[in-house]
């Protein structure tokens, strides 16, 4: 029966490791995103691993020698409990598919506040208050500074309780 699996490669050689997956015929996928860096004082989008070092592969273990997998250029180990390979369940997998570079994910992205914006917290204990954006905390959270009592203070919010202050 076929089923996800993670397996843990070498630095820098998930593609070498999907490329020898695919020769055994296999299949493989490896999720990007596209995000923003700052290169030369300029902003440029670029694709990076969304798990570095990490490729999910979906193979059959009764028709594909685990060995084979295993020793796998470019794959380091196979994740596992104890001696049995931990499958990765089919519904994870599929959601990561549906959202991999779609028009929604990167308008998400876009309407994030930009790390050192200021924001306004709409909802929960500390509506009315400011506070400074800092870093996105998964998908539906972001890390933001907020001063209270003269003592700065990281906290996790959920981003639809707050708001970008528009200067």
């Amino acid at each position: 029966m076929h089923h996800w699996y993670l397996a843990y490669c070498k630095a820098k050689e998930e593609s070498r490791a999907q490329t020898h997956l695919q020769l055994q015929g296999v299949e493989s996928y490896y999720p990007m995103v596209e995000v923003e860096k700052l290169k030369r004082g300029k902003r440029v989008k670029v694709q990076e691993p969304m798990f570095p070092n990490y490729l999910f592969f979906y193979a059959d273990l009764e028709s594909v020698s685990p060995v084979s997998i295993k020793s796998t250029r470019g794959i380091y180990k196979v994740i596992h409990t104890g001696s049995v390979w931990t499958p990765v369940p089919n519904q994870l997998i599929y959601g990561l598919m549906s959202r991999d570079d779609s028009d929604e994910a990167r308008a998400h992205y876009a309407s994030l506040p930009n790390p050192g914006d200021r924001v306004l917290i709409a909802e929960g204990p500390f509506k009315g208050l400011e506070a400074i954006y800092q870093e996105p905390d998964g998908d539906q959270r972001a890390i933001l500074l907020v001063t209270l009592l003269h003592s700065e203070t990281s906290s996790s919010f959920a981003n639809q309780d707050f708001r970008l202050i528009k200067e």
